[in-house]
């Protein structure tokens, strides 16, 4: 168990559940590099000082975990020191996530796994549950995640109302492993998202639901190692490397290039679905396909020069680098001796809505609504009609024209 399943995993299941093909393509590309953004850096430095804290509990159920984060401040974990800001953006918000999970649930609980290595029953697969917690009546999932992307224990698609499949394939495999642990135990999953608006989403999860879970994910790993599996696209492909070779990406790739350039309108702007309208949205969802696709090709282009092949057209260079500062004493003491003034060397402007809604938490006060204004705007934004926050139905430009005119005739008759 010391590599992740090429197969099916945690971070995989969903795409593989919704795409059987999207196994086979990927095996098809050359090996993919392992790259690590700052964001993914960090997510592990939270889960890093999370674990140590869980550690600490698992063997000391009565301490305090808060008192526990500030005793790591200034400690190196993982790749860095820990902060105050980490403490307050990051740790504080997860522990205060989890104490209200286990409060909604009873209360009782106590550690019993801290990222527990669980196996998948059925297929070759497993993977890693951040923490496990038990009390007489209930055990809870609980997965971190540290970015600002949105993820929820529930949500919804074009299939109706699902559990997230991540942590479904976590708790369906902790449960095959550590069967002990649900014994008489109602599961419980949970995402702690401390960035996220809500910071806590959670569910219960019956015993007939992660039946069923082992069985899609059977069937899927089944269709994934049969012969000629059809690709489907979806959400689901957004982080798929196989994009650049999948038929059902590079299909409307080709759709989008038979489309007759945009004509002139021709007929008069109305409510009903004209033809030109139709083809507005057909072009616009094919774009947006076309800037993920393109955006696939890129990765897979650096990929393979950076393994050393060759390209036709491309090659590599050093990225270009934005100059900065050397050391900040150093800065202000020579333009000082230049003759510039303090306020010509440093600058100074007020914190972000984030960091001081973090202080008045901390504080335990409330930012007045007056101080935190939306400016009025005549703009507007394209966006898809089901992910519209309050839709604006502009009026027909003849409407406009007959409102106009008929001001203009009262007018006239005042006149």
């Amino acid at each position: 168990m010391s590599q992740h399943s090429q197969l099916v995993g945690g971070s995989t299941v969903d795409r593989l559940l919704n795409c059987s093909a999207s196994y086979q393509y990927i095996l098809s590309l050359p090996p993919q590099p392992e790259s690590v953004s700052a964001f993914a850096e960090e997510g592990s430095f939270g889960h890093a000082v999370m674990d140590i804290i869980a550690n600490k509990r698992m063997k000391s159920p009565d301490i305090r975990m808060a008192d526990e984060a500030h005793a790591l401040l200034g400690v190196h974990v993982y790749d860095r020191e820990v902060t105050e800001k980490h403490l307050d953006e990051l740790i504080y918000p997860a522990i205060e996530a989890l104490e209200a999970l286990e409060g909604i649930y009873g209360g009782g609980f106590k550690v019993v796994a801290v990222e527990a290595k669980v196996r998948f029953p059925g297929v070759p697969a497993f993977g890693t549950a951040d923490l496990i917690l038990q009390s007489k009546t209930h055990i809870l999932l609980a997965d971190y995640k540290f970015g600002v992307g949105v993820v929820t224990a529930l949500y919804v698609d074009e299939t109706g109302e699902r559990t997230n499949p991540q942590l479904m394939f976590y708790l369906a495999a902790a449960r095959n492993t550590k069967p002990a642990l649900f014994k008489k135990r109602q599961p419980v999953i949970a995402i702690i998202q401390p960035r996220a608006e809500v910071p806590l989403t959670h569910a219960q999860v019956q015993e007939d639901e992660i039946l069923w879970f082992i069985q899609d994910v059977e069937l899927a790993v089944d269709k994934a190692l049969g012969h000629n599996p059809q690709p489907h696209r979806g959400d689901h492909c957004k982080y798929c490397p196989a994009k650049p070779i999948c038929p059902a990406w590079v299909g409307p790739i080709r759709e989008l290039a038979k489309l007759a350039p945009l004509a002139a309108r021709t007929a008069a702007v109305t409510r009903a679905p004209t033809q030109y309208a139709q083809h507005l949205a057909m072009a616009k969802t094919l774009s947006e396909d076309l800037l993920a696709f393109a955006k696939e090709v890129d990765v897979q282009l650096k990929a393979y020069l950076e393994d050393g092949g060759y390209v036709p057209g491309y090659t590599l260079q050093a990225k270009k680098k934005l100059r900065q500062w050397a050391d900040e004493d150093d800065v202000n003491s020579e333009l000082d001796r230049l003759g510039f003034k303090h306020h010509e060397i440093w600058a100074s402007k007020l914190v972000t809505f984030a960091a001081a809604d973090k202080t008045a938490k901390r504080l335990g006060v409330k930012i007045p609504d007056h101080l935190r204004v939306v400016p009025p705007t005549d703009e507007t934004v394209v966006v898809r009609t089901d992910e519209a926050i309050a839709p604006i139905e502009r009026p027909l430009l003849v409407e406009q024209l007959a409102a106009s005119a008929a001001k203009l005739s009262r007018k006239g008759q005042v006149a």
